[in-house]
């Protein structure tokens, strides 16, 4: 989810590091922190130039490499473009080689071991998207390693709580939603069998409150754990924060969209995802990448049109999303939480179906 990682780890950068080890070069903050307000803005482009002049003035430090390798992970996050996987795999292999490096000249400082399981957590990100959970949480595995080394190393690197908060919130609601290998791994190796979802919240929040480095990306991934905790009171601001500092990032709208239709408010719903199929215009993206926002629309319209279609227009209307859904369709903006999503969508089609409106046509449901 923009700025998610299974939900992972997303871009990075707020403030610099209270602790006693830099993640970044303080003096650089302002280029890296211009970096990453392009990148949550999905200007791509604009930020590679700016990672490029980080990299060439620190060329022996991991961060560079990792800032390079996210952009194009949330690239394909955002745009639903693998076509640049090969320059992730690139820069990924650049950040693992960098970071060993100066794990080797470094050995009591945690930035290296930091850095890789970020990365890990980008490589179970892109797994996540295209619900390969397997792949997904073995690189889950190793991003915790890494992220435990990071505070072993240096207790004081809060940021590292992001990344672990969000492995046991998905790892504890993967282990009962999925079951099979994925739950064995995740039961195994990440929560040993606890129920550990307000145990990450707590450590994501930590991560929030701290204002480090990942306190932006910490601040979205908490908006998503709420929305699934039903606590839409919440998250809702959370979003609306969202959608005003990064317009042009598609994830803010779709939780405004997503807690609107919870909430049966259908047209502002409609609203909000229609928005974000504007947004994919602009940005001369195709729209058939992303399924999910003709379904969104059409259920929105659906529930905001209510009885005053005719009978068979609207059976039929009904018939093909029910069609739609059965299928359990991948939905990318809220990938790990995709099955959570059409569970949500079909009891919303399921109201709309047997007519549970508050009045026909007002645009809200039961």
């Amino acid at each position: 989810m923009g700025k998610t990682v299974l939900s992972l780890i997303g871009i990075l950068l707020c403030y610099t590091s209270a602790g006693a080890h830099d993640l970044v070069i303080p003096a650089d903050l302002p280029i890296v922190r211009r970096g990453f307000e392009l990148v949550y803005n999905e200007q791509y482009l604009e930020a590679e130039k700016v990672f490029h002049e980080y990299i060439n003035k620190h060329p022996d430090r991991p961060e560079g490499y990792f800032f390079m390798t996210g952009r194009y992970a949330e690239y394909m996050n955002g745009f639903h473009d693998r076509s640049v996987m090969p320059m992730f795999e690139m820069w990924a292999k650049l950040t693992m080689e960098k970071a060993a490096a100066f794990n080797a000249s470094h050995p009591g400082d945690p930035t290296g071991h930091f850095y890789l399981g970020n990365l890990y957590g980008y490589m179970g990100l892109l797994d996540a998207q295209q619900q390969n959970l397997v792949s997904a949480f073995l690189n889950a595995v190793k991003a915790k390693s890494s992220l435990e080394k990071t505070l072993e190393l240096d207790p004081t690197v809060h940021d590292a709580y992001f990344g672990l908060g969000s492995l046991y919130f998905y790892g504890s609601k993967k282990h009962v939603e999925e079951g099979g290998m994925v739950g064995w791994i995740v039961k195994k190796f990440i929560t040993h069998d606890r129920d550990m979802r307000q145990e990450g919240i707590g450590m994501v929040q930590k991560a929030v409150a701290h204002g480090g480095i990942t306190a932006d990306s910490a601040f979205s991934t908490l908006m998503w754990l709420l929305i699934i905790e039903e606590r839409y009171d919440e998250a809702w601001p959370m979003a609306d924060e969202m959608s005003r500092r990064w317009p042009q990032d598609k994830h803010g709208f779709w939780a405004q969209g997503r807690i609107s239709l919870l909430r049966g408010q259908c047209a502002e719903a409609r609203g909000y995802f229609k928005w974000i199929a504007d947004i994919i215009k602009q940005q001369n993206n195709r729209l058939d990448r992303f399924p999910e926002m003709e379904i969104a629309i059409e259920l929105s319209s659906l529930c905001v049109e209510g009885d005053t279609l005719p009978h068979a227009a609207r059976e039929g209307r009904i018939k093909a999303l029910s069609a739609r859904l059965a299928a359990n369709p991948n939905i990318q903006l809220e990938y790990a939480n995709s099955k959570g999503v059409v569970k949500d969508f079909k009891a919303m089609l399921e109201k709309i179906d047997k007519r549970q409106f508050i009045q026909p046509g007002n645009g809200g449901i039961k």
